[in-house]
């Protein structure tokens, strides 16, 4: 690895660098491994090279997600206030990589921007779009539907927008944090080896920051001045990740580390949660988050998540049964196994991780207290769902 790998996004230079072909570009970027830094993973070598094929010289359209769909994650903002042209750079390079013309810059509908952010670079217009808000405005399908003037939900895949995304036409949607490290890799040779991340909660200073990946969960809470206090979990993964138990700091930040942890990267939000938070009253905290924010467009989501809702309202309101738990576990796979898109495919990761890791929680809900005495009632019956006849 070449000692320009540790070099950090937030601060770098621009390399200046010799001409590269389209080929070449996307072969430098697969010989990097870099992975996508939006939250899936999927490595950016693969969206340009089946982009360029479906171009095949037509049009084609590269979109840099700069959304910050989750509120407590700024993560792209923070890139673009501290090294936009590095942003920008990446953005050009995937341009020329698949042959586009168009590019977009895909903000939150507050987010500032620059005028210099939309100059033309080598042949490439530029365009700032802003989103119309809400967490489903970051989701790859719904960015193109807001492109085209259409509401922000989720459409079907396959087809991907490598081969049909915006107008129909080859498109490339990644994070603006995977694409400011273009122009270091191309240039450099630079192996891609730190990840913004946002760490919240309880923790002496909260912030966004710049860490290796594969960093330790205890190492990341230490680069925020450590915990207040003794911690009772992890929430890994922004709304819909896992709640980990504090006795697994050493999971590491890595895309199958926190998989085989049972959550996944995310919006790469990293709130501590003290020994004064009930697990149970947080979980119902989040669904209830989801089922606002739920695109409404497929039915496992829309509805899943506001039953979630409701089973966990009514068991931290001291309603609970028993057979609610294993309702839990079922809607959780609904959710994962039938959704149309990964914001209702990952939020079965609350429950599964919650479930299991915390048990004790739901257990004294069940039996009639709050093991914190945090959750307060917000509901005074149960609501069923009717038969049908």
């Amino acid at each position: 690895m070449p000692a320009s790998a540790q070099l950090r996004l937030l601060d770098a230079r621009i390399p200046a660098g010799a001409p590269v072909s389209a080929d070449e570009i996307i072969e430098r970027v697969e010989r990097s491994g870099l992975r996508g830094r939006g939250g899936a993973g999927f490595p950016l070598a693969q969206k340009l090279r089946a982009a360029r094929a479906n171009a095949a010289g037509g049009d084609a359209f590269v979109i840099a997600n700069a959304y910050d769909a989750d509120p407590d994650s700024p993560l792209s903002a923070t890139l673009l206030e501290r090294n936009a042209e590095a942003v920008l750079a990446g953005l050009a390079l995937a341009a020329r990589a698949i042959g586009a013309r168009r590019a977009f810059l895909y903000l939150r509908p507050d987010a500032p921007a620059e005028d210099s952010w939309t100059s033309s670079r080598d042949g490439l217009s530029i365009e700032v779009v802003r989103g119309t808000g809400g967490f489903m405005g970051g989701e790859e399908t719904a960015l193109l539907a807001v492109l085209e003037s259409r509401r922000a939900m989720a459409r079907q895949r396959p087809p991907y927008p490598a081969s049909q995304g915006l107008g129909l036409r080859p498109t490339v949607v990644a994070s603006a944090e995977s694409l400011a490290w273009l122009p270091f890799i191309v240039a450099e040779g630079v192996v891609p080896a730190t990840k913004l991340v946002s760490v919240t909660g309880a923790v002496r200073s909260p912030g966004v920051y710049e860490v290796a990946l594969g960093s330790s969960l205890h190492e990341i809470i230490t680069v925020a001045g450590g915990a207040i206090g003794e911690l009772k979990a992890i929430h890994v993964g922004g709304p819909t990740g896992g709640l980990l138990l504090a006795a697994r700091l050493d999971v590491k930040l890595d895309f199958d580390d926190l998989q085989a942890a049972g959550t996944h990267m995310g919006s790469a939000q990293v709130p501590a949660l003290g020994n004064g938070v009930c697990i149970v009253g947080e979980a119902g905290r989040l669904f209830a988050y989801l089922a606002k924010e739920t695109c409404g467009i497929c039915v496992p989501c829309r509805v899943g998540t506001k039953r979630v809702q409701g089973i966990l309202e009514g068991i931290s309101s001291g309603l609970g049964r028993q057979d609610d738990l294993p309702w839990l576990g079922e809607l959780g796979d609904h959710l994962s196994e039938f959704s149309l898109c990964g914001f209702g495919i990952t939020s079965a990761s609350i429950l599964r991780t919650s479930l299991a890791a915390f048990a004790a929680d739901y257990e004294a809900h069940l039996g009639g207290r709050c093991p914190t005495g945090t959750c307060a009632p917000t509901r005074t019956r149960r609501y069923e769902m009717m038969a049908q006849p």
